[in-house]
C-alpha cells in the first residue's frame, strides 16, 4: 500500500510539471499535410503554441492525467515491488538474478500500470494533437473514444505497441536505476558515508536511467502515437514500414529532444518523490511501533533492491 501511495503521488507531480513539454512531442510525431501545424522543433512548437493558442495550449489533454495518472503510477510501482518480491531472492522467491529480476519486474509492471494509462493516452494525446476543443472533459472524451470505438478500437488502442515500447523502457530503466542506487551505497560504504541515499541520488540516477531508456525507446514510441493518435494507421510493422516508406529514417530521430526533456526529468522526479514518500511513510510506521522519534531513517536496502 504504501508503494500505490507513493507512486500516485508522484506520478501526479511529474507529469504535471513535464506535461507541456509532452504536448510539444505529441505534435512533433504526428504533424504532417493533414495537421494545421508544422514545427521544426521542441523551441518552435513551443512558441508557435503559446502564440496562436495560448499558453494554456500546453496542457492541453491534462485532465485525462490528472483523472487517471495517480491510479496508473501507484499499480505501476505497486505491482512492480511485488513482482520484485516475488521473483527475487527473498523467502519464497523464484530467485531470480537482481539485474534480471529488475527488468522482468519493470517490464510486467509496465503491462499492469498500461491498463490504465493507455485509455490515458488515447484521451490525451488527441485533445494534445488537436488544435482548439475536442472534449468538453476528460470523462467526456473517455466516453466519446469507447463509444466511437469500444475497448480494443478505443480506449485500448495501442495497448501492444505501448507494451512494446514502454515495457523494454521500464526494464531498461529499472535495470539502470537499481544498479546506480547499488553503486552509489558502495561508494558511501568506501568512503564511510552514512549508509543512506538521499534525494540527490534518486533524482539524478532517474535521469540518467530515464534518458538511456528514452533513447532505446524513441523509434517505437513514435509508431505507437501514430497508431493512437491518427485514424489511418493500423499494426506496428505496417505503420513503421509507411513511415519510413513516406518520410525516412531520418524521421525518427525529429522529437527525440523533446522526449528526453519529457521522459528525462519526469523519471528523475516521479522516482525522487516515490523513494522519498515511501522513506517517510517506514518511518512514520516504525514511529507508530517504537512510540518515540530517535529512530534510524531506513536505508535504501531496507525499502529495496540495493543490489542489482
Amino acid at each position: 500500500m504504501v508503494e500505490f501511495v507513493a507512486g500516485a503521488a508522484s506520478g501526479f507531480v511529474a507529469d504535471g510539471v513535464t506535461h507541456p513539454v509532452d504536448t510539444v512531442r505529441t505534435r512533433l510525431w504526428v504533424q504532417g499535410e493533414g495537421t494545421a501545424y508544422k514545427y521544426s522543433g521542441l523551441i518552435h512548437g513551443t512558441a508557435d503554441m503559446i502564440k496562436k493558442e495560448g499558453f494554456h495550449s500546453l496542457f492541453k489533454g491534462f485532465g485525462s492525467v490528472a483523472l487517471l495518472t495517480p491510479l496508473a503510477h501507484g499499480l505501476y510501482f505497486g505491482s512492480y515491488e511485488w513482482f520484485k518480491r516475488t521473483l527475487g531472492h527473498q523467502k519464497g522467491g523464484l530467485g531470480l538474478g537482481d539485474s534480471s529480476n529488475a527488468m522482468v519486474s519493470g517490464f510486467f509492471a509496465n503491462g499492469v500500470g498500461g491498463l490504465v494509462w493507455n485509455p490515458m493516452d488515447v484521451v490525451k494525446q488527441k485533445q494534445q494533437a488537436n488544435v482548439g476543443s475536442l472534449y468538453k472533459s476528460a470523462l467526456n472524451g473517455l466516453i466519446e473514444v469507447w463509444s466511437e470505438g469500444g475497448i480494443s478500437r478505443g480506449l485500448m488502442k495501442g495497448y501492444w505497441s505501448g507494451m512494446a515500447t514502454y515495457g523494454p523502457f521500464s526494464a531498461i530503466y529499472f535495470m539502470m536505476y537499481e544498479n546506480w542506487k547499488a553503486a552509489c551505497l558502495r561508494w558511501n560504504t568506501k568512503h564511510a558515508r552514512q549508509d543512506e541515499l538521499n534525494t540527490a541520488h534518486y533524482v539524478a540516477g532517474g535521469f540518467i536511467a530515464g534518458s538511456a531508456a528514452a533513447v532505446a525507446t524513441a523509434p517505437i514510441d513514435l509508431i505507437k502515437t501514430r497508431i493512437q493518435v491518427c485514424d489511418h494507421y493500423s499494426g506496428m510493422y505496417s505503420t513503421a514500414v509507411r513511415i519510413i516508406k513516406e518520410e525516412g529514417y531520418g524521421v525518427f530521430t525529429k522529437g527525440l529532444g523533446a522526449r528526453i526533456l519529457w521522459v528525462a526529468p519526469g523519471c528523475a522526479i516521479t522516482i525522487a518523490v516515490f523513494e522519498d514518500i515511501r522513506k517517510l511513510c517506514s518511518t512514520a510506521s516504525d514511529f507508530g511501533s517504537d512510540g518515540y522519534s530517535g529512530i534510524e531513517m531506513p536505508t535504501v536496502a531496507e525499502g529495496s533492491s540495493a543490489t542489482v
